[in-house]
Formats: C-alpha cells, structure tokens, sequence
C-alpha cells in the first residue's frame, strides 16, 4: 500500500519537474524572441540609420540644388537687370529734378542732366517740351531717338556714348549745338535738316575719308568744328573746308580762325585767314575752329 502510495508522490514531485520543462523551452524561446527582436531593433536601428543618412543626403542635395537654382535666379535676374541697365523712366526723372531743385512739373524745365547714369537709350521725354539744354554724355546711348517733343531744344550733348549713326534730330530745328565726340560715328550726316546748327564737335570719332565728312558742305550756318582725333588724312579735306561759307571767313569780314589737320603734308590754309601768310605743317590730327567776333 506505502509504495502504491509513493508512486503518485514520486508523480507528483516529478510532475512539478516536468511541469517545469516547458518553462524552460518557453524561456528559450523568449531568449529566441528576444534575440530576434535584437536583431530586429538592430535592422531597424541600421535601417532607420541608413534612411538617416540617405534623407540627410537628399536633403543637403535639394538644399544645394535649391541654392544651385537660386543662384541661378538671382544670376538670370542679374543679366536681366545687366541687359536692361537703368531705365529713363518717368518715377526716375521726377526723382532727379526734385534733387537738382528743377521743376517737378516736367514742361517748365529748360534743362536736364541725365549724364553719368549709364542710361542705354532715350526714352520718355515727352512731357519735357521746354528743353533748351540736354546733357546725355557719359552713358551707354546706342541710338539718337524719342526726341520729338524737344522742339525748343539749343543744346544737346551726346559725347561718350555708343552712338553709330547721326540720325533723328528733324524735330530739332532751333538746335544751335551738338556734340557727339568719342563716340563710334564713321560719317557725318543727317545735319543739313538743322538749319541754324552753329557748332558740330565729332573728335574721336571713326571719320576717314573726304566721302564721310562731305555732308559739311550742306550745313550752311556751321562756324565752329571740331575733327580732332580722327583718320582723316586725305588733302581734300580742305576743300571741304574752304566750301563752308561760315567756317571760312574773309580778313575784311574780321573773323579769327584756326585750323590745324592731319595730312601730313605741308600745304597753304587756302583761304583761311591765319596770324600770318606762312605754310603750316599739319599734323595728326584734324580741328577747324572758327568764330564771330
């Protein structure tokens, strides 16, 4: 009876002993568990790490491509802006009377400086009808325009510009002075619509031959000139000047005159009046100066 007895003691003692393998095999799978979900933080720790990495990456490469857009932009604006230079507007011009202490309303000013401000053409000067003096040097000007409404006009300076041509001053009928010195101009013309055009300066300019500068002859009332700092080397030349009846005055009409040119030749002034009756030796470079007393 004890030992029948024992047997489920024996059981039992063995029962919690083999109650407790499972635990065992549980607890090695937790381990397993465990190991994998180590291993699974570690891949999601290494892809998170590399998805880090690899965003920053294109983060800096859209920022550097943003910047390198953005330069873009700002470098297109720039040309832009560099293509366009500063504009003639109307804000502009207001602004620049109300600093020289002109008048604000544009008809009652004689006189404008728009010199030294890199302006590349003439624009929006239509309300400036009283003009009598109009500085422009020192800008990059292409092209004489746009100056319809400058009828009053006496004066008008163009030196130091990119002028190629002599054209559009028809408006210009009371224009006594011009001057479009250092500029690109290979022949004069388009001046004999100016009919009381008393004083031409075109130094330093592109003039080479008696063709280019024949135009003279038509301007009738031209007293001062001035073809300093050219090409012209032909001695017929001055036959041209000798044709102009303003610029080549007479002793008994008292005028002075002055003429000095590059033909490098020794030759009489033909009928201009100098100091004395002797040759001159002309040298490199040609002016014709002449005034009334």
């Amino acid at each position: 009876m004890h030992p029948e007895a024992s047997e489920p003691a024996e059981d039992a003692a063995a029962g919690p002993d083999r109650a407790q393998e499972p635990g065992v095999e549980e607890s090695a799978g937790d381990h397993r568990d465990a190991g994998q979900g180590a291993r699974k933080e570690e891949m999601n720790d290494s892809k998170e790490l590399c998805m880090g990495i690899s965003d920053t990456a294109y983060q800096n490469q859209q920022k550097q491509s943003g910047d390198g857009a953005s330069d873009g932009q700002l470098a297109h604006q720039r040309g832009d802006r560099d293509d366009q230079g500063p504009r003639m507007t109307k804000h502009f011009l207001q602004k620049l009377c109300k600093q020289h202490k002109l008048y604000i309303t544009p008809a009652l000013n004689d006189t404008l400086y728009l010199h030294f401000k890199g302006f590349d053409r003439i624009e929006n000067l239509q309300e400036y009808t009283g003009l009598r003096c109009l500085w422009l040097e020192c800008n990059g000007i292409q092209k004489i325009e746009n100056l319809e409404a400058q009828t009053e006009l006496r004066c008008l300076f163009l030196q130091v510009n990119l002028l190629h041509k002599i054209e559009n001053l028809e408006p210009l009928q009371k224009l006594d002075a011009l001057n479009l010195s250092n500029n690109y101009i290979k022949t004069i013309e388009n001046l004999s619509c100016l009919p009381v055009l008393n004083t031409l300066q075109m130094a330093h300019n592109h003039l080479e031959t008696v063709e280019d500068i024949q135009h003279l002859r038509d301007c009738a009332k031209l007293c001062v000139l001035d073809l300093s700092h050219n090409k012209l080397k032909d001695p017929e030349i001055l036959s041209i000047l000798e044709s102009m009846p303003d610029l080549v005055k007479t002793k008994q009409e008292e005028s002075n005159c002055s003429a000095v040119c590059s033909l490098n030749v020794r030759s009489p002034v033909l009928s201009l009046p100098f100091p004395d009756s002797h040759s001159w030796f002309f040298t490199l470079f040609l002016f014709v100066f002449s005034w009334n007393t």
